[in-house]
Formats: structure tokens, C-alpha cells, sequence
């Protein structure tokens, strides 16, 4: 996902929005689906996490562009594969496209940064690149730890017992 300066603000704030429900939706599904309970954990942290970012990016356009509502995009320009575990699909590939799109995201929000006046905006902007990149972090853990044990998303309950 590029600020492509062919896109107006408004356009590049609407795909932004529409990347955070998307990102959302992945990690809780992910979280739903899991039985590994600290992958789960850290799903719906991200999940909640992107929650947020929605609302900042819905703030700052409210900041920009008063009372008009965004035109959320029926399409993400970085669209994450779904997970489906019944299917024999493996979570590392999903992991793996997830942490693209959170480095997509932070390279997104930077170039944002240099596309609007305000200095408020302009370091949210800057903040919101660093916490993709925190999350790109997070997941590459997790991914490293899905291509090394076998059913790591499918942990038996016993193992959380301590938990």
C-alpha cells in the first residue's frame, strides 16, 4: 500500500481506515480459530490494536475534512489471505502476509506523514509507523515459532493448565 500522490488525502485516508478494519477482522479470526493460547493472546492484542489505529486515522480525517464522512473502499490495496485451519491451511503463510502488510502499513504511514501540513498529524502519522512496526515484530516471532513446531497453532489444552 503506497500514499500514491495520484490518490487525494481523503482517498488515502479512506484506504487507510478500510486496511485497519481488514487487519482487525484477520487477527480476531485468527484469534477464533487458534488453540494455542498465546498466539490468541497476542492476536487480540493486535486486533485491539488496530481498533485503535481506526479510530485515530477516523480523528485525524474528522480534523481534516470536518463533518464528511469517509468513503471506506470495498477493497484493501494489501489484502491478507484468510486462515482456514479445517482446510489444511498453514498459519505461517498467513503470518507471513500479515507481517508484509504491517511493513507496507509503516512505509504508508511515513509517506502520510510528508502528505499532510498539520504537526499534530504529522507526528500521529509518524507514531502510527512505529506501532506497525512493532507489530511486524510481534508477528515475525510468532511466525518463526509456526515454521518451527509442527501444529503450533493447535497446542493441546493441557499445556495450559499453568496458565
Amino acid at each position: 500500500m503506497k500514499a500514491d500522490p495520484k490518490h487525494s488525502l481523503a482517498d488515502l485516508f479512506s484506504m487507510a481506515i478500510k486496511a485497519e478494519i481488514e487487519a482487525q477482522e484477520i487477527y480476531s479470526s485468527i484469534h477464533a480459530q487458534s488453540k494455542n493460547f498465546i498466539l490468541k493472546e497476542k492476536m487480540q492484542f493486535l486486533a485491539s490494536e488496530e481498533m485503535k489505529h481506526e479510530a485515530i486515522l477516523r480523528g485525524l480525517y474528522r480534523q481534516q475534512f470536518g463533518d464528511e464522512k469517509p468513503r471506506i473502499p470495498d477493497e484493501t490495496m494489501a489484502p491478507v489471505p484468510a486462515w482456514k485451519p479445517e482446510e489444511g491451511g498453514k498459519i505461517s503463510k498467513v503470518l507471513k502476509a500479515a507481517m508484509q502488510t504491517e511493513l507496507d502499513s509503516n512505509i504508508f504511514y511515513h509517506e502520510m506523514a510528508q502528505r499532510v501540513d498539520d504537526a499534530s498529524q504529522k507526528a500521529m502519522f509518524k507514531y502510527l509507523a512505529a506501532m506497525e512496526q512493532t507489530h511486524y515484530h510481534l508477528l515475525e516471532v510468532e511466525y518463526n515459532a509456526a515454521l518451527e513446531i509442527e501444529d503450533y497453532d493447535q497446542f493441546d489444552p493441557a499445556v495450559h493448565w499453568g496458565a
